[in-house]
């Protein structure tokens, strides 16, 4: 007698452009340093639709299961993985470095020349369940709703931009587009003690960084009363916009990332200017502090969570992201 093996539903990036919703094998413990998740929640990211994109717009791997920012309970656990056990909530650090190449060795992991990152290149937490390395579990509180904590892998990334900005109680911030990492800036940058515009058209947007704790929001092209000390890029082609609107000796961050933006721009107003320009990618080691965040609730992100779906709705979703009609999706494939 043959044995079958379990499968599940899942979301898969089956070829170009395409989303589907397909029966794939349960996961199991594969190795000792394993452990297998129920899936909580999965967030959708804008790198997400950029995968989706035809063509691409973002490298992924063809017939992996989406999904990088998710939160699940162990359900089981390989024997190397004693600091977890079965019934312990984590959120997971879907980018693995591989610790032995130039950038990992010295200390910039985030540039790892062999970078994974579990729902891109592995499959990811757009299943209810999903094996991923015990390493890249962190403890979080079983007392956050599932669609907040899956919110910590998005933070994370917003965390080490805030401390690349390095800004100060009292300092002008603009933040440039009021999507999801946008709108977290924003929450994160004021609670830092910054006074915070935000530029946004979109009114249920613009709604949110107020609500977040932005003094004002300003549409695209509007002046601003005095430059700002800091301007993030949360949209990933804004830099001429950020040069108009930063004041002398500030500081840029660019943020979002868009393959496609290319900008002209008066290399002059750096120069003279004395601007300090900083790019900002995932970043490393700050997961903790974006789930400490989360646990003590003083950034009030829920929010952001405008959809909670189950699973066989997310095409749908996807297409309403793409129109501007959802902010922050969250998938609970369970």
């Amino acid at each position: 007698m043959t044995a079958t093996t379990a499968t599940m539903r899942a979301a898969v990036f089956s070829a170009p452009g395409r989303l589907e919703i397909l029966e794939r094998p349960v996961p199991l413990v594969d190795s000792p340093s394993d452990v297998v998740l129920d899936v909580e929640a999965c967030g959708i990211c804008g790198s997400d639709l950029q995968i989706l994109s035809d063509p691409p717009r973002h490298p992924a791997k063809v017939g992996v299961v989406l999904g990088h920012e998710f939160v699940g309970v162990v359900a089981d656990a390989g024997s190397d993985a004693t600091d977890l056990h079965v019934g312990d909530r984590v959120a997971v650090a879907p980018n693995v470095s591989c610790g032995a190449c130039g950038p990992c060795r010295r200390g910039r992991r985030n540039h790892c020349e062999r970078f994974t990152t579990l729902g891109i290149f592995a499959d990811g937490g757009l299943a209810p369940k999903v094996r991923v390395p015990a390493s890249q579990c962190h403890p979080i509180s079983a007392d956050l709703p599932a669609h907040v904590a899956a919110l910590a892998e998005p933070l994370s990334t917003v965390v080490h931009g805030a401390r690349q900005a390095a800004v100060f109680p009292g300092e002008r911030a603009v933040v440039i587009g009021a999507g999801p990492i946008g709108l977290m800036f924003v929450a994160l940058l004021s609670l830092a003690g910054a006074n915070v515009v935000a530029v946004e058209p979109a009114t249920e947007r613009a709604a949110l960084a107020e609500r977040l704790g932005a003094t004002r929001v300003v549409a695209p092209g509007e002046r601003l009363d005095a430059p700002a000390d800091v301007v993030v890029d949360a949209v990933g082609s804004q830099l001429p916009a950020a040069l108009d609107l930063v004041a002398s000796g500030g500081r840029i961050l660019l943020f979002g990332v868009d393959t496609r933006a290319r900008a002209e721009l008066a290399q002059e107003r750096i120069t003279r200017g004395e601007l300090t320009i900083l790019g900002s990618f995932v970043g490393q080691d700050v997961f903790p502090d974006a789930i400490r965040l989360l646990e003590q609730g003083r950034l009030g992100l829920e929010p952001l969570v405008t959809h909670r779906i189950a699973l066989e709705e997310l095409p749908a979703a996807v297409d309403e992201l793409r129109a501007g009609g959802a902010v922050k999706v969250e998938v609970e494939p369970a």
